[in-house]
Formats: C-alpha cells, sequence, structure tokens
C-alpha cells in the first residue's frame, strides 16, 4: 500500500479517532499521542490489513486497546519503580500509608451496602477503570444511565464517607 492509498483509507477517520483518544485519555497532548501511535502501527501494518480495518468499529477498537496496553505498561513502569526504592519509608509516610489502607477498607464496605446494580457499576468504573462503553455491553444499560448512576453514587459515597470521618475525629 502506498503512502497515497494509506492517507486515502485512513485520514477520514482522524477526527473520529482524535475524539476517542481525548474521550480515553481526557488530555489533548495526550490524545494527539495516542493517535499518533496508532496511525504508526497501521502504517506498520499496512500491507497485512484487511478491509475490516477500515472501518470505524475496528479503527475505535484498535484505538481502545492500545490505549489499554499502554496504561498497563505505565502502571507495570510505577510499580517497579516502588520496588526499586531501596531506603526504608520514613514514619510519616507508614501512617499514611495506613491511614490509606483504613480509608480504602471503609470505601469498599460502603460499596458493599450499596444496592448490587449500583455497586457493580462503580466498582467497574472506578477500581476497573472500565469505559461507559464498557460497562453498556456488560449490563445493557444505556451510557446515559450509566453516568447517572456514576455521578450519584460517587456523590452518596462521597457524603457517606464525610460522614463515617466526622464521626470518627469527634
Amino acid at each position: 500500500m502506498t503512502a497515497q492509498e494509506f492517507k486515502q483509507r485512513y485520514m477520514p477517520h482522524y477526527r473520529l479517532l482524535y475524539r476517542v483518544a481525548y474521550h480515553l485519555t481526557a488530555n489533548a497532548q495526550d490524545a494527539e499521542d495516542l493517535l499518533q501511535d496508532m496511525y504508526l502501527k497501521l502504517w506498520q501494518k499496512r500491507d497485512s490489513l484487511t478491509d475490516e480495518a477500515t472501518k470505524e468499529n475496528y479503527l475505535v477498537a484498535m484505538m481502545r486497546n492500545l490505549f489499554l496496553d499502554q496504561r498497563r505498561i505505565k502502571r507495570l513502569d510505577t510499580t517497579t519503580e516502588l520496588k526499586e526504592e531501596s531506603s526504608p519509608p520514613d514514619e510519616r509516610s507508614l501512617d499514611h500509608q495506613i491511614d490509606s489502607k483504613d480509608e480504602v477498607q471503609r470505601m469498599e464496605g460502603l460499596i458493599s451496602e450499596l444496592p448490587d446494580r449500583d455497586a457493580k457499576i462503580i466498582q467497574m468504573h472506578l477500581m476497573e477503570n472500565r469505559s461507559y462503553e464498557e460497562i453498556e455491553q456488560d449490563t445493557g444499560l444505556s451510557q446515559g444511565n450509566i453516568r447517572i448512576i456514576v455521578m450519584r453514587t460517587k456523590k452518596k459515597l462521597k457524603q457517606q464517607f464525610q460522614n463515617i470521618t466526622k464521626t470518627w475525629t469527634n
């Protein structure tokens, strides 16, 4: 495939793919980088791509998978850096770690008290970092309904968490 053929096939999808990348990254610079990486990957595989690869749903799925792969790699890099730190943590950071673990446990307890549907959706969204589209596929609810459930559940959890911390500090 020549460069001209490549442009004719894939550049018409640029705006859609940029919007998807921006939705995934929530940052214009990261979206541009992700889009550039995707076009590079398409270019490298240009001779082995099927006609299916020119369809929008294929390209969007490819964008999402590339984003997830990059995020996994970044997460692995971060955990490697943390393990490589050889100096022992100071007492203040240990207190912070203990407090953070307690807060996570409290929040998990609050989530477990939610109705099953809301707990499942908030867990998929916050803890598994799944998109509204992925949650829609699993639950059958519309993305609009999922957004509303997530917003209301976050608000409810925040209020309950604040009430708990107020009673413990008094």
